[in-house]
């Protein structure tokens, strides 16, 4: 009977070798697929390649197998077999292996922990207000980054070069930025002051920069072979900077978006199904948050459909599923008011910011581009915004409620190139003195200032951003009724400012140097929180209504290229290149009269550029004349306008350029014509 039982154990032993190796043979096969495979599984937030993970593990399982099998062959034959103790040891060696299985399937670096203002931006729906973050954050970088900088025409590269899908494929293919180091763009976000981060994760070209899941149209696949926002993703969270990506909903690659480019002969429509495309990018969409655990998503590339086709509303509602803290710009939604949690001017600064229906302020951020053409990589680019321009630009959108979100398109090799470094360098340097006057701000209390300058807000805190010092050196910040403790400069805080009262009006005394010409920033301490009573424009004691450029509100859509200046002594609009951009001035008058019109602008030598002065209803058309100088302006009589008692609007438009240029403008003044 003994023997019956033993020869019973040994044939059963016996199985477990072909068991074992089928194990074997199936992990290995499981592990090399998930090795090589493009459309293997990802764990939630681990970034733990599913193949290859039951593959290790089944093929630890398979040699463990094996092994107990051999061991208990050879304790037959010396008749030592002791069955009762293998159990233990068979799990011992499995979970073993299994542990080994899961650290081995790991997919790349993982993402060190949140850091505390990652935390804030976390910070869950259940807050009093999940924005409060991106509020106080005010100046963020835009990255453009992409298989187009390979071509150096900028992201728009395949359709204005109208380059056929298989012949851009090959750039997707060699794709290779071997220079690309996240921590050195990360450390490069700190030194300029940035408060967060956009990345394109996929434009309208359809290439990704991560490794996804549902294509092989990705970094994953290309020469480089890695996943760019992992990589990243992780040397942000080092630098404590929350992490946002930009999501085309437009894909010039993929079969099923429609329509098709209007140039596309050869990509017939046929077969494609729009709705079988918003099933793949709303699993690339989960995916990115899934993954990467973003604080933005920042749609674009939605103007081809509809609300309703695109599924805005239900992305909405799946996105704050996963993460209720996700902020999502409005063009998700068309850039209809009232959806999104943030609207997106580009590459323009609205004049008064952007307000809701009901005209309560709106959360914004304007998108802007430091060179003049294109948001990816320009290798031929020549136009840059100075580093001055670009101070000023961020001290006028967060005085008008808004954040910044300044752009850079790094080369193909992945470096930044040095006309980006340059100026994100020296705004760092301006924001290390002056960030108080910027983040946790909140828009300006003036309706307008009398001197080229701007306002912001915190609290009992006045921070006047004065741009250009007036040749009295006094600035006047009207109507303000709230007593003042004190006065100092943000660069100087040692040093008192003088000032005193004017009637409404608080005048201060600036030094007879400025400590920075970008912007001097004057820190004015209130007792209380800061009252001012409204700013009109009317006529002075002898009826003459001066209009400087800086009383003016300049209007404009995207592309803006006209922005005020400082020379020397005048400040002007300058670089007046588009002919959408205008300056447009409200003010009142008590009585009917007749007034006649002086504009006072530098042009330059040779041509001239028509314009035309609107007042109300009434226009008056004119043709440029030379000044002294393109710096120095001079002074024209160009007709007379009756004006009846009440508000009034004035705008000056360009009807056409001369030598790509406009005028300098510095004033418009309304000069009462006696009967």
């Amino acid at each position: 009977m003994n023997d019956d039982t033993g020869k019973n154990k040994g044939h059963l032993l016996d199985l477990k070798l072909p068991v074992g190796w089928l194990f074997l043979a199936y992990g290995l096969v499981l592990g090399i697929y998930g090795l090589l495979s493009k459309k293997e599984m990802y764990a939630r937030s681990l970034g733990i390649n599913i193949n290859l993970l039951w593959g290790a593990g089944l093929f630890a399982f398979g040699a463990v197998f094996l092994l107990f099998a051999f061991a208990s062959r050879k304790k037959r034959r010396q008749g030592t077999c002791k069955a009762k103790n293998l159990p233990m040891v068979f799990a011992a060696l499995t979970i073993t292996g299994l542990a080994a299985a899961a650290v081995a399937a790991t997919n790349g670096p993982t993402l060190p922990a949140k850091t505390p203002a990652q935390e804030q931006a976390a910070v869950a729906a259940a807050g009093p207000d999940r924005t409060a973050w991106f509020r106080e954050a005010k100046f963020g970088l835009f990255i453009h980054w992409g298989v187009y900088s390979m071509i150096g025409r900028e992201e728009w590269a395949r359709q204005i070069l109208q380059i056929p899908v298989d012949e851009y494929e090959y750039y997707a293919r060699n794709f290779n930025p071997t220079e690309f180091d996240p921590d050195e763009w990360a450390d490069l976000a700190r030194q300029a002051g940035v408060r967060y981060i956009v990345i394109t994760s996929k434009h309208h070209d359809g290439f990704c920069l991560f490794d996804s899941h549902y294509t092989n149209y990705d970094a994953g696949a290309s020469k480089y072979g890695r996943d760019i926002l992992a990589g990243l993703a992780a040397a942000c969270k080092r630098e404590d900077i929350p992490l946002g990506f930009y999501y085309s909903i437009m894909d010039w690659h993929h079969p099923d978006y429609l329509p098709r480019r209007n140039w596309e002969k050869d990509r017939p429509a046929g077969g494609a199904n729009f709705g079988r495309y918003m099933d793949y990018a709303i699993n690339q969409i989960k995916e990115l948050v899934d993954r990467y655990d973003p604080a933005v998503l920042w749609f674009d590339g939605e103007w081809e459909h509809s609300n309703e086709e695109q599924r805005a509303f239900e992305i909405e509602k799946i996105l704050l599923g996963m993460k209720p803290s996700l902020l999502i710009n409005d063009r998700l939604f068309k850039r209809e008011p009232g959806h999104g949690d943030f609207g997106t001017p580009e590459n323009y600064v609205p004049a008064t910011g952007i307000r809701n229906a009901d005209g309560s302020p709106r959360l914004w951020e304007a998108c802007y581009t430091m060179n003049f053409n294109g948001w990816g990589y320009n290798r031929y680019e020549t136009e840059f915004h100075s580093s001055s321009q670009l101070i000023r630009q961020l001290i006028e959108v967060v005085s008008k409620g808004g954040n910044l979100l300044l752009n850079v398109g790094p080369q193909p090799d992945g470096k930044i190139q040095p006309e980006f470094v340059d100026r994100l360098k020296k705004i760092g340097a301006w924001l290390k003195v002056n960030g108080e006057a910027i983040y946790g701000t909140q828009a300006g209390v003036f309706d307008r200032l009398p001197f080229f300058g701007r306002c912001t807000v915190k609290d009992k805190t006045l921070y006047v951003h004065v741009m250009g010092r007036p040749a009295d050196g006094l600035i006047v910040l009207p109507g303000l009724k709230t007593e003042v403790e004190k006065i100092s400069l943000l660069a100087e805080p040692e040093k008192a400012v003088p000032f005193r009262r004017s009637l409404n009006d608080l005048v201060i005394v600036l030094p007879e140097r400025l400590p920075d010409p970008d912007a001097t920033v004057i820190k004015v301490e209130l007792a209380g929180q800061p009252e001012v009573s409204s700013y009109v424009i009317k006529p002075d004691r002898r009826g003459r209504i001066e209009l400087p450029v800086y009383l003016a509100d300049i209007q404009s859509a995207m592309g803006q290229r006209a922005y005020l200046d400082y020379f020397y002594r005048t400040t002007m609009l300058t670089n007046w290149q588009n002919v959408n951009d205008y300056p447009e001035w409200q003010f009142e008058t008590e009585a009917a009269s007749t007034y006649e019109i002086l504009i006072s602008y530098a042009s330059m030598w040779g041509g001239q550029a028509a314009y035309e002065v609107e007042v109300d209803d009434q226009k008056i058309e004119a043709l440029t004349e030379g000044s002294p100088s393109v710096y120095f302006p001079k002074t024209f009589s160009i007709g007379k306008v009756e004006l009846g008692a009440g508000r009034h609007t004035l705008r000056v438009r360009i009807k056409h350029l001369a030598n790509n240029h406009a005028m300098n403008l510095e004033k418009i003044s309304l000069i009462g014509v006696r009967s």
